[in-house]
């Protein structure tokens, strides 16, 4: 049979004959996206489900996890601005025992070789011997426990800082952020967020007075990852990380 429908009729019937397809595509689409949304609100309602009292913590050993862990350190220079820099290599651990925060115990290491200016030539004169002298004096250590409550999730925990043979003494401010299981990993997780300032001569950097500070400020942001089938031992952390 012969269609002898008019040209600008037959341009009309090729766009309805596509749209049953057009339609499924669309819904395709469409049921696509909803289940994408649906499986991420799933992934974010389970990713928050951090608890934030400190007795749902399991006892154990947590690492620090060094993917997400930051140490920023920042300190006067001229009264222009606070400079800030950061390490990038950090290890550690905390030692969560069946009695609680009150009695945990935390060592945490920083390799000064890593130092982090985003000048080349500025971290290496603080990687020499007249600032970190990082041959000699590899880590930056801060053993601390005897926390100390100062709110619902929050505390000062002091410790001591070490490099070399050098001694400062440290108290962060910190907040305990929560407990849970890692939606990307697993694992049980601890996360804390921290700030504290400590004396650059103290823990024997003297270089450069008049142009930067005694001062020197610390924030912290780490997450511990508890290890498997890990028991708290009854030995110090004087060995390090």
């Amino acid at each position: 049979m012969v269609d002898n429908a008019p040209a600008h009729i037959a341009q009309r019937r090729i766009p309805r004959m596509r749209r049953p397809h057009l339609s499924r595509a669309r819904a395709l689409l469409v049921l696509a996206g909803v289940s994408l949304l649906s499986a991420c609100a799933v992934l974010h309602g389970f990713a928050r489900q951090q608890d934030r009292r400190y007795a749902s913590v399991a006892p154990g050993i947590y690492a620090i996890d060094p993917r997400h862990c930051s140490v920023i350190f920042s300190v006067d220079h001229l009264g222009f601005s606070q400079f800030t820099m950061r390490f990038d290599r950090v290890s550690g651990r905390l030692v969560w025992p069946p009695e609680g925060i009150a009695h945990a115990r935390v060592l945490a290491r920083v390799d000064t070789a890593s130092i982090d200016t985003n000048d080349a030539a500025l971290d290496a004169e603080l990687r020499g011997p007249s600032m970190l002298d990082s041959a000699r004096r590899a880590h930056i250590d801060w053993n601390a426990s005897g926390w100390r409550p100062t709110g619902r999730d929050r505390g000062d925990l002091p410790g001591v800082l070490t490099l070399g043979r050098s001694r400062a003494p440290l108290v962060l401010r910190v907040r305990f952020n929560g407990y849970g299981i890692d939606a990307v990993t697993g694992a049980p997780t601890l996360g804390f967020s921290a700030r504290g300032t400590f004396s650059r001569a103290q823990l024997g950097l003297r270089a450069w007075p008049g142009f930067i500070g005694d001062t020197v400020h610390v924030r912290i942001e780490a997450e511990f990852v508890r290890a498997r089938g890990s028991t708290v031992p009854g030995t110090s952390f004087r060995q390090g990380p």
